[in-house]
């Protein structure tokens, strides 16, 4: 039996059979959003760069050259040896942004889909698990979300490691549990309708209706969420990595770049300039993609009212 629509804004109608039919169409559907498509593009383009860094960077990201600064010891301005010019240590700009790149992707990947995995896990659960789990489990998403992310992430990383993995932990978890409340809230509604009262009465068990029934619908939600979700965790990465304790030197990351040239900005405007040209590109691109998705995996979406985008 097909499922009747779900309540809320990013709820989907995909039928539990059938559904591949669906993803065909939301491609299809974002395949005419240009403005998303740019977005991909940008995406890939970042994607690609991280993932070449090593075949693509002109230089070693952390090799100082003596012949990379002035006679007074500044940073040399974009040459042809050095595209996006030195550091005040010597080192190429552009090998630092490409192995940056890995950096805040890793970040950005990492933490969404941990995020997503938590929402799914942990929101499915509550929504299926009795009023005792619901609670439990609601409570304590309720704490976490009444923390700020980034007083935590700061709390958390001045008495621990700062290291990607720590970064991508904190991310995930913070992000994981907004990402529950709105698993949660759609699976709740989903849980009473016709299909998963006879799965249950035909003694299918809780995973395998969360699996089966309640993630097909709760899925595209969870896409969108952590498309956009991916932007905000670059930009907090370079936040923490700006101020100190995120990425450590000598490892290179955008914001600790940021960070080493704004002191000499007067004289190499390129140390801030591309670092924050970096960021404000993967920020975009991810923005507009999971835009996109958002207006792609909604298939009650008026798109007469969003022609002016395309």
């Amino acid at each position: 039996m097909e499922p009747a629509p779900a309540l809320g804004a990013l709820e989907t109608v995909a039928p539990v059979t059938g559904h591949r039919g669906y993803w065909r169409q939301a491609w299809q559907r974002l395949r005419s959003d240009r403005i998303a498509m740019a977005g991909l593009a940008l995406c890939v383009l970042l994607v690609a760069a991280a993932v070449l860094a090593p075949a693509i960077a002109p230089h070693a990201p952390d090799r100082q050259y003596t012949s990379g600064l002035t006679r007074d010891g500044s940073p040399l301005p974009p040459s042809r040896r050095f595209l996006l010019g030195t550091d005040a240590l010597g080192r190429d700009e552009l090998s630092r942004l490409l192995f940056g790149a890995r950096v805040s992707l890793t970040v950005g990947l990492g933490s969404n889909a941990l995020a997503a995995l938590i929402g799914i896990v942990v929101g499915g659960a509550a929504a299926l698990g009795g009023r005792v789990l619901e609670t439990l489990f609601m409570r304590v998403i309720d704490v976490i979300l009444s923390l700020p992310v980034l007083l935590v992430s700061i709390t958390l990383l001045a008495v621990t490691s700062p290291n990607v993995e720590v970064i991508v932990l904190i991310i995930g978890v913070n992000f994981g549990a907004y990402l529950s409340r709105v698993v949660f809230s759609q699976a709740v509604s989903i849980r009473e309708r016709e299909f998963v009262l006879a799965a249950r009465a035909y003694g299918v068990r809780r995973p395998a209706i969360l699996v089966r029934h309640v993630l097909p619908h709760v899925l595209p939600s969870v896409v969108v969420f952590s498309t956009l979700g991916v932007a905000t965790a670059i930009q907090l990465e370079a936040a923490l990595s700006y101020v100190g304790i995120g990425i450590q030197p000598p490892t290179a990351s955008w914001g600790n770049m940021i960070n080493d040239g704004q002191n000499y900005i007067s004289v190499a405007w390129w140390l801030v300039i591309f670092p924050g040209l970096a960021i404000m590109i993967a920020m975009v691109g991810f923005s507009l993609l999971g835009d996109g998705l958002r207006d792609a995996l909604d298939p009650t979406l008026d798109r007469d009212m969003f022609r002016f985008r395309r």
